[in-house]
Formats: C-alpha cells, sequence, structure tokens
C-alpha cells in the first residue's frame, strides 16, 4: 500500500475539527499517512485547540495562517506534503475507520489521477497524484470558493487521466452551518447564490468539459431544471420535495397542501437569483453564462 497525506483546510469549526481529527488519526491503514491541518484564519480558538489537543502529534501538521479562502489554503497544505497520494477533506466531515484506505487503493492504474468517494468532479473525500497535483498548480486561486474541486478534476482530465468514484465511508455535520431566522436564511442563501459566479469562471476555462457538468444548453443557459433541483432536493435519485440547500440543510419541509407552493414559489426565485448572478459574472469574465 503507498503512503498519503491529508490535506484538511479549517475556519472556525474547533470542535467539529477535533472530532475530524480524532477518527483521522484511528484510520485503520496499511501504509503510512500524515494529516495537515491548515488553519486559515480562524478566530474560535482554532489555533489553541490544535496547540493542545494535537500539538505533540507526530502525525499531524499544523500550519496557521491569514484567512486566504479554501484553494491558497489547500494549496499550502498540498506543498508540504510528503507522501504520494493527497486526500482532501473538509474540517467537518468525521470519516469512519476504514475510510482512508479504499480511497487510496482506488489507485489501481497508472491512468487513475482522481479518486473519489463523494463525486466524480471532486469534493470532500477525494484525492489526487501529488505528482499530477504539482503538473497542474493545484487549486486555481482565481476561484476563492466553489468549483475550484470541479476545476481541478478537469484540469487532471484533460491532462489524459481518469476518475474514479469508490465507497470511502464518512459523516458529513452540517447542523453546525444551519442559518437562523428569516434574515439567516436569506443571508444565507444569498451568500449560496453569488457562489454561482464560478460557474462562468468555469465555463468560460473548460468550454467543452464543463457543458455537461453544468447541464449547459444552447450554449449559454444552464438548464433552470438543474437550479431549480439544487433548491428544492430534487437533484438526487430518491429526494423529497423540500426547500434546502445541497450541504444538507433544510428550511422547509413538504407537510402538505399549504407548504408545497412555498416550496416550489421559493425554488423559482432561487433560480432567477443565481441566473442574475451568473449574468452579472459573465460581465466579469468576458463569458456568456446564465
Amino acid at each position: 500500500m503507498s503512503n498519503a497525506s491529508i490535506v484538511v483546510m479549517t475556519h472556525n469549526r474547533k470542535t467539529i475539527l477535533e472530532k475530524t481529527l480524532k477518527a483521522m488519526l484511528a484510520q485503520k491503514f496499511s501504509g503510512k499517512f500524515e494529516i495537515i491541518v491548515v488553519n486559515d484564519g480562524s478566530s474560535d480558538g482554532t489555533k489553541e485547540m490544535l496547540e493542545k489537543k494535537f500539538g505533540k502529534e507526530k502525525k499531524i501538521a499544523i500550519i496557521n495562517q491569514k484567512r486566504s479562502l479554501p484553494c491558497k489554503a489547500r494549496n499550502n497544505g498540498i506543498k508540504i506534503a510528503k507522501h504520494e497520494f493527497v486526500a482532501i477533506m473538509d474540517d467537518d466531515c468525521i470519516p469512519e475507520k476504514n475510510w482512508l484506505q479504499p480511497l487510496i487503493a482506488g489507485f489501481s492504474s497508472e491512468k487513475i489521477g482522481v479518486v473519489s468517494s463523494y463525486d466524480l468532479f471532486g469534493g470532500t473525500s477525494t484525492a489526487y497524484r501529488k505528482k499530477i497535483l504539482d503538473q497542474v498548480g493545484g487549486f486555481d486561486e482565481e476561484y476563492g470558493y466553489y468549483r475550484e474541486d470541479t476545476d481541478l478534476v478537469l484540469r487532471v482530465k484533460e491532462k489524459g487521466f481518469e476518475s474514479r468514484l469508490v465507497k470511502a465511508d464518512f459523516l458529513h455535520e452540517h447542523k453546525i452551518e444551519s442559518p437562523k431566522g428569516v434574515f439567516g436564511v436569506a443571508k444565507y442563501a444569498l451568500e449560496r447564490a453569488k457562489y454561482h459566479q464560478n460557474d462562468v469562471l468555469l465555463y468560460k476555462k473548460h468550454p467543452k468539459t464543463s457543458i455537461d457538468f453544468l447541464k449547459i444548453k444552447f450554449g449559454f443557459l444552464v438548464d433552470p431544471q438543474k437550479d431549480f433541483a439544487a433548491a428544492t432536493n430534487t437533484w438526487w435519485k430518491g429526494g423529497k420535495l423540500e426547500l434546502s440547500s445541497p450541504r444538507g440543510i433544510v428550511f422547509i419541509k413538504n407537510t402538505g397542501i399549504f407548504s408545497m407552493p412555498l416550496i416550489i414559489i421559493c425554488g423559482i426565485a432561487w433560480v432567477f437569483l443565481v441566473k442574475f448572478f451568473r449574468l452579472r459574472a459573465s460581465l466579469k469574465f468576458g463569458k456568456f453564462l446564465v
């Protein structure tokens, strides 16, 4: 079995981060592994917690830095990674004891450059060959956050390598992100909608390979059904109609005749909101997409 480096970028999530790191240290892995924690400008005592709980742990390396967003933070972790494979894991993802083993075992051929237990287009719980990350320059820091993982996978695939999906279990803990009250939900929705400006950047940089991923029609239109499904929990097989985030946060449950129209109206409003931000980003990036 080959050896692996796990890179965990974190920002103001010290409680769940502690659980994540303890679960990582308990991995049943036949090779050697290290954990690189990049503390990206946390102000909640994360630095102190890391020093107290894990400062003497030989398998853990800690980088404390000013806030720079996920792309740069992960790249800083990748730069010091010692091993052949690099696994990217979110700080709110608690791995099962056998998580790392099947993830790294997925590199069964030199043709495979990416292995994920989350999605073929990357995301949390995704591993890469270190030499390929070095070749493509890691995460594109222009993205800051959102679609940066998809961009990286597409660049790896454009180099002629393949991505593979495997079963490597983990618990994605979203409860800490749940917004409170009407204004909290509105603020959350606006923030998430703004992230979709990076859809335009992805399309500009990968005009051919991003079409299927983004579900682009007529050369400029993201399928409205895709946007609607993302807000109404119908984007995955078996999903029940409810107003929710793909990150697992439910805002309005479908409890009957009164809730259903509200969910549909909010879903349609979301479609127009994300298309507005894509239109705005089209002017910024010089590539038309709504």
